[in-house]
């Protein structure tokens, strides 16, 4: 009986020992020594419990950004792609520290706090991404962190070559 229990407890924990996260900053995998597979932390949000990117072999998933400011709070028009143009140029300072281009973008989540805004968020958005757009679902919800707008996050694919796109 107690074999069968050891077994069994084996059985459930190996499989959710890799879904383990690590500590901040901490790399984790193969590609934690710069193998090409592995996992790597990018750039930990200091005093909160995640990272701006996390990088799965080729793969980039980058966290949710707001572009709310004082001076897009005080807007009255153009509020949203104000937001939305902050965002962008956020996630391209991290790109810089990845060396991923707006290019390599193949998924965006857009989170819109009231969804009139589309139109509006759809035109900033396409400045950045006017030839061979990523996927993207765009979602209407309830409120966002900071009394933000417009909230954003993607996934990029880092690729030998860079599909077609605007440049970085």
């Amino acid at each position: 009986m107690r074999a069968a229990r050891l077994l069994l407890l084996g059985a459930v924990a190996l499989p959710l020992a890799g879904c383990l996260m690590p500590m901040r900053g901490s790399r984790q995998g193969p590609g934690a020594a710069g193998e090409p597979g592995g996992r790597e932390v990018i750039r930990v949000v200091p005093n909160r419990p995640y990272s701006q990117a996390v990088r799965v072999g080729n793969t980039y998933y980058f966290a949710g950004k707001v572009g709310v400011t004082d001076s897009t709070r005080a807007m009255s028009a153009g509020r949203v792609s104000a937001e939305v143009r902050n965002i962008f140029e956020a996630f391209r300072l991290v790109f810089n520290d990845t060396g991923v281009s707006f290019r390599d973008v193949a998924q965006v989540t857009v989170y819109l706090a009231d969804i009139n805004d589309y139109d509006e968020m759809n035109r900033a958005y396409a400045e950045y991404f006017n030839v061979g757009p990523p996927a993207r679902e765009t979602v209407a919800v309830s409120g966002i962190v900071n009394g933000a707008r417009v909230e954003i996050s993607l996934i990029a694919v880092k690729t030998a070559t860079a599909p077609m796109g605007p440049p970085r």
